[in-house]
């Protein structure tokens, strides 16, 4: 029996190779728009999961700060009232608010630039205006259907917390063990957590690129895919193992080359930041005495980051090619009615018989 998870990290890193290499200066400056936008490994939405809550190391009777022994604990109604009265509420609702709508734009854009890059994968072209304005609204699709996901996650968490904050005044909540409730936490959010991850990677990774194909709807991939993933379980577990390992070597290799990078910029600008102090200003004293030379060190340091950044993205455009390639790979090989990348080397055989 042949395992195409395993053969298709060959193959992708042909299929990437060529891909890159028929980028023009212009395509290579757009597949680093999207990298720093795109990432790989099906790592993205996951904060939601993230969540957790603190409790008071105090053993008061309600198990909330500030109720020692004898004191009753505080109303939470109350201090919501109290909050409520506070005149910096206001800005405080705002802010919040403005990051909220700043979040879910860059959460659109980055939808939308994920089948920017699918169909650049697609039809080995890069693009950026043009394919955004023709993938937005299954981009859009693609940004409500993670919307609602992320909120249906986010329901039985806030709920538990709600419980356990109002535990005093819920008739399950005194009766429940700290044991008892301890693990079922931990089983309740285990499931969560996987079936959330789940519903995530195969949507980045396999149902995306379906509907990049098909030119479909995110819920008309699912069913596309659906039958795909429930024929070939074996296959995809073998596609689970083989994709670990390979972002685990990728993420040294990645890290390794980071250090020298960031290492070799940081080097350099430290040597500049020496010969500034100490020829302009005189010294160090001088120089973090002055708001000139705090400012100038500020930015020295913002530049060579910034320039470790820049250095770094041809290797995030590479591995995101690459682990790409290799997810679409192993749906093209589940089936080859969704092969999203096209056969480079019968078209570079093409290309070089015109030529000749």
């Amino acid at each position: 029996m042949s395992w195409y998870a395993i053969d298709s990290a060959d193959d992708a890193f042909h299929s990437a190779r060529s891909f890159l290499a028929s980028c023009s200066l212009r395509g290579w400056l757009i597949l680093g728009f999207i990298a720093i936008f795109v990432g790989v490994g099906g790592g993205t939405g996951t904060s939601i999961l993230n969540i957790t809550s603190s409790f008071s190391a105090d053993p008061s009777p309600g198990g909330l700060p500030g109720a020692g022994f004898g004191e009753p604990a505080p109303d939470p109604t109350a201090e919501l009232a109290t909050l409520t009265t506070m005149p910096e509420l206001g800005v405080v609702i705002a802010i919040v608010a403005g990051l909220v709508v700043l979040g879910l734009a860059i959460s659109l854009l980055t939808e939308t630039l994920r089948f920017v890059f699918y169909d650049a994968l697609h039809t080995g072209s890069v693009a950026l205006l043009e394919p955004a304005q023709r993938r937005f609204s299954q981009a859009l699709g693609l940004f409500g259907f993670k919307l609602a996901v992320n909120l249906v996650a986010a329901i039985p968490v806030v709920a538990v917390a709600l419980a356990l904050w109002f535990g005093d005044s819920l008739p399950f909540g005194s009766g429940l063990s700290v044991l008892v409730g301890a693990v079922l936490a931990v089983i309740f959010g285990g499931t969560l957590a996987l079936v959330y991850l789940f519903i995530m990677r195969v949507t980045e990774e396999f149902v995306v690129p379906t509907m990049v194909v098909t030119d479909s709807g995110v819920l008309d991939g699912w069913r596309r895919f659906w039958p795909v993933l429930r024929g070939q379980l074996s296959q995809f577990a073998v596609y689970l193992l083989v994709h670990f390992v390979l972002l685990l070597a990728i993420g040294i290799g990645q890290s390794i080359i980071g250090l020298v990078i960031y290492g070799a910029v940081l080097a350099v600008a430290a040597l500049v930041a020496i010969a500034v102090v100490f020829g302009v200003f005189g010294g160090i004293s001088a120089a973090v005495g002055s708001t000139v030379g705090i400012v100038g060190l500020v930015v020295l340091v913002a530049g060579a980051l910034l320039i470790g950044f820049v250095l770094m993205l041809p290797v995030q455009i590479a591995i995101l090619a690459y682990v790409t390639s290799y997810e679409v790979s192993v749906l093209g090989a589940a089936d080859e009615a969704l092969q999203l990348l096209p056969d480079y080397e019968t078209e570079s055989t093409s290309s070089d018989a015109v030529v000749t």
